[in-house]
């Protein structure tokens, strides 16, 4: 379910996210937190059913504050993909410093 989720699901709301996006910047924030309240909802669904499972220390709560970033900073990218870039590499520092998982569980 996780790999349908990453791989397909999101991409593909993602896509839908930004081909209707509002051009007036008021009607964008309130489009930008329904999508935001949605990943968050769909999120905690999967996490109550045990589809997803939270490690080191990052729990549903949390989703909030990634799914603002991450909307934040897809609209960035869709405009300015350097600069998305450039605000991105901090926030993963930042990410791993306060949810630290081991580097060799990636392998």
């Amino acid at each position: 379910m996780n790999l349908a989720f990453t791989y397909f699901i999101t991409p593909m709301a993602l896509i839908i996210y930004l081909q209707r996006y509002p051009e007036n910047k008021n009607y964008g924030y309130l489009y930008s937190a329904v999508w935001i309240g949605f990943f968050t909802i769909i999120q905690s669904l999967f996490a109550h059913k045990g589809m997803f499972v939270y490690d080191n220390g990052w729990n549903g709560w949390h989703n909030i504050w990634l799914n603002i970033a991450l909307f934040a900073v897809l609209r960035v990218h869709y405009r300015k993909p350097a600069m998305a870039m450039l605000i991105s590499l901090p926030a993963v520092v930042i990410f791993y410093l306060l949810f630290p998982f081991p580097l060799e569980s990636l392998k």
